[in-house]
């Protein structure tokens, strides 16, 4: 089996030898190439629905591997407990949808677990939810598809780093990106803004639409 791009970024922030929970599984292709390929022992897969929980039972056993993956039908990790895994991948999900199940899993405030996301949508408030919530970025690149940039994050329950990377406005937009290798990203980003700030002089929020004037430029520099 070979992985897409996304994934493939994805995969590359699991730490060799952890026990993972794969959240949103869907078809579990990658549980069953991490297995498949010796970077983890052992995986839970979860999906809120049948049908993909049920595809992912099937693509875990034509891989032989139903003694490694678990799959369980549940909400986020309300089917994971705390002491079963090591990282925590939460992708394909819009960025409000990823907080809401951090924000449902208190216990994943805790150094000891590694988070791998990867928003579809809203990384932003993605970003402002790990910050003000205790997770630090650790890390953060983009996934090309096409013409579409994924981003992928490393993070992990950092309270002081989490307060330091709020600090820095930019970092709610591009969060743990590298500015030359992630600039046609971070270009995007900075368009949008620039599309939203002029959308609010024009309706005659001025406070608004300098607040985001602000942020364009400190991106810029």
């Amino acid at each position: 089996m070979r992985l897409d791009n996304r994934l493939s970024l994805v995969a590359s922030y699991v730490r060799r030898g952890s026990r993972i929970a794969d959240i949103g599984t869907d078809h579990a292709h990658l549980p069953v190439w991490l297995i498949g390929n010796g970077i983890c022992p052992s995986a839970i897969a979860t999906d809120i629905r049948s049908g993909p929980a049920e595809r992912a039972r099937l693509n875990i056993k034509k891989a032989g591997l139903e003694s490694s993956i678990s799959v369980r039908l549940g909400d986020g990790l309300d089917c994971v407990a705390p002491d079963e895994v090591d990282d925590i991948i939460i992708a394909g999900m819009g960025g409000e949808t990823i907080a809401e199940i951090l924000g449902s899993a208190a216990w994943t405030k805790d150094s000891r677990y590694h988070l791998i996301l990867q928003p579809m949508s809203k990384p932003d408030f993605l970003h402002e939810f790990l910050f003000t919530n205790g997770y630090a970025i650790h890390s953060e690149q983009t996934a090309a598809e096409g013409a579409r940039l994924y981003p992928v994050i490393s993070a992990g329950y950092d309270p002081q780093k989490a307060a330091r990377q709020a600090s820095r406005p930019a970092s709610y937009i591009i969060g743990g990106l590298d500015r030359q290798r992630d600039s046609i990203y971070i270009e995007k980003q900075k368009n949008r803004l620039v599309k939203a700030a002029g959308a609010l002089r024009r309706a005659g929020k001025i406070k608004e639409a300098e607040k985001l004037e602000k942020l364009i430029y400190e991106l810029r520099s």
